[in-house]
C-alpha cells in the first residue's frame, strides 16, 4: 500500500494537474471558447493532465466547477436536450441585442464587463451560482429558472428601445421641420417675426394671402407664370354662364419672395379665397350655390408644378417657443440614451452568466446521455489559440476515439453538425 502510495505521490508531483488561471497567458487568443466534458477512466486530475498535455500546442485548459444536477428520467433529458438547442440560441440573441445596443448608444467597440470582470476571465473561471441556481431543484425547473429571468431582461430591453425610438423619431421630426429646406419646415416655428412684420397678411371672406415654397431651379419660371397656377379653378364668365371662362385664383402681381434657404425661395401670394357657384330657383324662391373653397384645389395645382404651399398660422413667439421644444426633447433623448446605457451594463452580467449557465446545463445533460449514471465525467473550458480550432477538434478526437461508436464514419448527428467522441459545446465571443 505505501508503495503504491508514494508511486502515485511521485507521479502527480511530477505532472501536477493544470491549474485554472486568473488571466489568459499573453499569446494570442481567439474569441473562441469550448466547453468539452470526457469521462474519467482515472481519477479527475489524471483526466485534466491527459487534457493539457493532449492539447497545450492549440488552447488553454480551465476547470470550471459544475455541479451533478439532479437528472431525473431519460425522456425529460432527450426532451430537454432538443429544447436546450433553441433556447440557447434565444438566450445568445438576447445578449447580443444588449451589446449591439451598449455599442450603438457609447460608440465604441469595447466589451461590457460581467460582474466587475472581462467576459474573457468570467467564461475561463466559471463558477456555478449556487444561490441563483439551486443544484438540488429538478433540471427542467432550473432551465426555466435560467430562461425565464433572461425573457424578463429581454423584454424589458424591448420595451425601453422602443420607447426611445419613440422619442428620437419625434426629434428627428422637429430638426427636420426646423433645420430642413422650406420646402419640408414647419412655416410656424422657422419663419422669424421680423420676416411676418413685413408681410400684409390677408384673410376676407374672398381673399387669403398663402405662402408658397419653390425650389431654386423653378424660381424664375413660377414667377412668369404663378399667376396662372389652377387656370381651371375659377369661373369668370358672364351671369348665366359662368362656367364659360376659367381662369386662375392667384392675384396678378402678388407674389412677394420673403425668405430663401439654400435650395428654396419662399413666395407670398394672395389667392381668391372661395366662390359662389350658380344658384337656382325653386319655386318662386332663388336658392344660392354652395360656396367652393379654392385652398386645397389650389394646393393641389402647386403640388402638380412642384411647388409646397405651406399652411401657417401666426403665432407671435412662437419661434422662441419651438426653439424651446426642440431643446426640451433633446435633453429628453439624451437622458433616455445614458439611462439605457447604463441598463445594458446592469443587465448584461446577468443576461451573459445565464447563456454560460445555460451552456454548462447543456454538456452536462450531454454528457449523462452519452456516458450514462453515476456521473463520473469532468468539465473544462478551453480558449483557443488564434487559428488552432481545427488543430484542437483533431487533438481531442485523435485522445477519445475509443469512444466512437464502431459504425461511425464521418457520420454526422441530426443538426447537421459533424459527431464527435466527446460532448463539446462551441462558445464564441465576437
Amino acid at each position: 500500500f505505501f508503495k503504491l502510495y508514494h508511486k502515485n505521490k511521485q507521479e502527480a508531483l511530477q505532472n501536477p494537474p493544470p491549474q485554472t488561471t486568473n488571466y489568459p497567458p499573453n499569446y494570442t487568443m481567439s474569441s473562441e471558447f469550448l466547453f468539452v466534458t470526457v469521462p474519467n477512466t482515472d481519477s479527475a486530475d489524471t483526466t485534466l493532465r491527459n487534457l493539457h498535455r493532449a492539447s497545450s500546442s492549440s488552447a488553454t485548459l480551465f476547470k470550471i466547477d459544475v455541479p451533478v444536477l439532479l437528472v431525473g428520467t431519460l425522456d425529460t433529458l432527450m426532451n430537454l436536450s432538443d429544447d436546450l438547442a433553441k433556447q440557447d440560441m434565444a438566450v445568445e440573441s438576447v445578449v447580443k441585442k444588449i451589446e449591439r445596443t451598449h455599442q450603438d448608444l457609447s460608440k465604441t467597440e469595447g466589451s461590457i464587463p460581467v460582474n466587475g470582470i472581462s467576459r474573457e476571465h468570467f467564461t475561463c473561471n466559471f463558477a456555478w451560482d449556487y444561490a441563483k441556481y439551486p443544484h438540488k431543484r429538478p433540471l427542467k425547473e432550473l432551465v426555466t429558472l435560467v430562461t425565464s429571468g433572461v425573457a424578463s431582461i429581454e423584454e424589458e430591453l424591448r420595451n425601453l428601445s422602443t420607447t426611445l425610438a419613440d422619442k428620437a423619431s419625434s426629434l428627428s421630426e422637429m430638426r427636420r421641420k426646423k433645420a430642413g429646406s422650406m420646402l419640408v419646415s414647419d412655416l410656424s416655428s422657422t419663419l422669424p417675426d421680423s420676416v411676418v412684420s413685413q408681410i400684409n397678411l390677408l384673410d376676407t371672406e374672398y381673399l387669403k394671402t398663402v405662402f408658397v415654397a419653390v425650389p431654386k431651379s423653378l424660381k424664375q419660371t413660377f414667377l412668369s407664370s404663378y399667376h396662372t397656377i389652377g387656370s381651371d379653378l375659377v369661373s369668370y364668365g358672364p351671369s348665366g354662364s359662368r362656367d364659360s371662362l376659367k381662369g386662375s385664383p392667384c392675384v396678378p402681381g402678388s407674389a412677394k419672395c420673403v425668405l430663401e434657404d439654400f435650395e428654396s425661395s419662399l413666395f407670398t401670394l394672395t389667392i381668391l379665397k372661395s366662390q359662389y357657384t350658380s344658384g337656382h330657383y325653386v319655386g318662386p324662391s332663388f336658392k344660392s350655390g354652395p360656396s367652393l373653397d379654392f385652398l386645397d384645389l389650389f394646393s393641389k395645382a402647386c403640388r402638380d408644378k412642384r411647388y409646397v404651399m405651406k399652411e401657417y398660422t401666426h403665432s407671435p413667439g412662437a419661434e422662441s417657443r419651438s426653439k424651446v421644444v426642440l431643446e426640451e426633447g433633446e435633453a429628453k433623448v439624451e437622458h433616455m440614451q445614458a439611462s439605457l446605457g447604463r441598463w445594458c451594463k446592469a443587465h448584461y452580467g446577468e443576461a451573459f452568466t445565464s447563456w454560460v449557465h445555460l451552456k454548462v446545463i447543456r454538456v452536462f445533460i450531454e454528457s449523462v446521455l452519452r456516458y450514462g449514471l453515476p456521473v463520473n465525467s469532468t468539465t473544462c473550458v478551453y480558449q483557443v489559440k488564434a487559428g488552432k480550432g481545427d488543430v484542437l477538434q483533431n487533438q481531442l478526437v485523435e485522445m477519445f476515439k475509443h469512444l466512437s461508436p464502431e459504425e461511425d464514419d464521418g457520420e454526422k448527428e441530426e443538426g447537421g453538425e459533424e459527431f464527435l467522441p466527446y460532448v463539446c459545446q462551441k462558445f464564441t465571443l465576437d
